[in-house]
């Protein structure tokens, strides 16, 4: 005999089912709290983004038609015309300078810069990213902004370039040649930096770098704490099922196949019932059992009785077939029989009384040709006249 495979209990089955089910369902909750996470990081970077953009437009704005106009007409009686003073002549100097005492303040690593091809500081001079889109932002007049996620230095930033500053007639004074600039402003720049615009042309972009590593590592920290909650969930429920299991499953298996194997080890033992009311399905399962039980012991108890019926009608049978197959007294002339009792009957009542044969009556072809002659012609190859 081959030995059978072992085969897994109903309790494992339901576990590992159980767990391949939580397992999945517990990757794609942490998938989609993740990618959520960053998602919100990313829409979170968006509104930063967005109110440093809008507070140095709002600066450069502030600068360009409110400030330089005031003070150029407060001091023009005053001031030479080789005069160039940045701190209020230049928006761009005056977002530099509040940008950096911004970052002295602010821990968060933000990057803005007034970027710009040729930049009369070399501060705010744009890097191959930023460059490009200068150039772009010429050759496109419809572009804005653009935005992305980008590895720097190994590092991620949600990056924003927006539209700058676009050269406008009056400002050619100081971004035309440098023999028409403030002397002041080419002893502070030199004469080689930002002149030769053109009026229309864009000069700059502002650019924005968010960092996203904390709040990825954020993201990714939550993540694996969910993670780790999941399993201890997960290593709860296996506990309490196999509590829950063992109770309601186990212990009622254990008693139907307890009682089953003593039944088939004492049929003394037959007719004895088992109670349980773990619940409706086992209760069935009892109910079944304790019938089968019952009609074994009946058909038990009842069981010589029913062999000794049994065995009387084979008797009979068998005695009636031994009349059939003894000698039989019969008359050579009627062919009637004599019973056991010395009466003469005759040989189909006979039969009919100790067999199960029926009979049908008929004429044979010779006792008819016998009986009626004149209905059959005279048979050639008896009679010699016809030969």
């Amino acid at each position: 005999m081959h030995d059978r495979p072992a085969r897994l209990s109903l309790t494992v089955y339901l576990s590992l089912i159980l767990s391949i089910f939580f397992i999945l369902a517990s990757v794609v909750v942490v998938f989609l709290v993740r990618e959520a996470m960053r998602e919100q990081a990313l829409v979170e970077a968006k509104a930063k983004a967005t109110i440093l953009l809008d507070r140095n437009m709002a600066t450069h704005d502030y600068f360009t038609n409110k400030l330089k106009p005031a003070v150029f007409a407060l001091t023009e009686k005053y001031r030479t015309p080789d005069h160039f003073d940045p701190t209020w002549m230049s928006s761009t100097y005056a977002n530099r300078s509040i940008d950096q005492y911004f970052s002295e303040r602010n821990q968060a690593r933000y990057y803005f810069k007034n970027c710009a091809i040729n930049a009369r500081t070399p501060a705010n001079e744009a890097d191959a990213h930023e460059r490009a889109f200068i150039r772009e932002l010429n050759a496109n007049p419809d572009l804005d902004m653009r935005s992305d996620i980008m590895l720097i230095d190994d590092q991620p930033f949600f990056v924003v370039l927006r539209r700058g500053e676009t050269m406008l007639k009056s400002c050619l004074l100081c971004h035309s040649t440098p023999d028409h600039a403030p002397k002041g402003l080419v002893d502070i720049y030199g004469p080689t930096r930002s002149f030769s615009r053109e009026p229309g042309e864009v000069i700059s972009a502002v650019s924005i770098r968010i960092p996203m590593a904390d709040a990825y590592a954020e993201s990714d920290r939550f993540t694996r704490n969910l993670s780790g909650l999941l399993i201890v969930v997960l290593f709860a429920i296996h506990l309490a099922q196999f509590f829950l299991n063992r109770s309601l499953i186990m212990k009622p298996l254990q008693i139907i196949r307890a009682k089953a194997r003593l039944i088939a080890k004492d049929e003394t033992h037959l007719g004895e019932k088992i109670e349980l009311a773990t619940s409706k399905e086992f209760q069935d399962v009892a109910t079944a059992f304790n019938t089968m039980s019952e009609s074994l012991r009946h058909q038990r108890d009842h069981l010589e009785e029913r062999v000794e019926n049994r065995t009387r009608e084979l008797s009979e049978a068998l005695g009636k077939v031994k009349t059939l197959k003894g000698l039989l007294p019969i008359c050579a002339a009627c062919k009637k029989i004599r019973d056991d009792r010395g009466y003469w009957t005759q040989i189909e009542s006979y039969l009919y009384k100790h067999s199960d044969a029926e009979f049908s009556h008929g004429i044979c072809p010779d006792c008819s040709r016998k009986l009626y002659p004149e209905f059959f012609p005279p048979d050639k190859s008896t009679d010699p006249e016809g030969a």
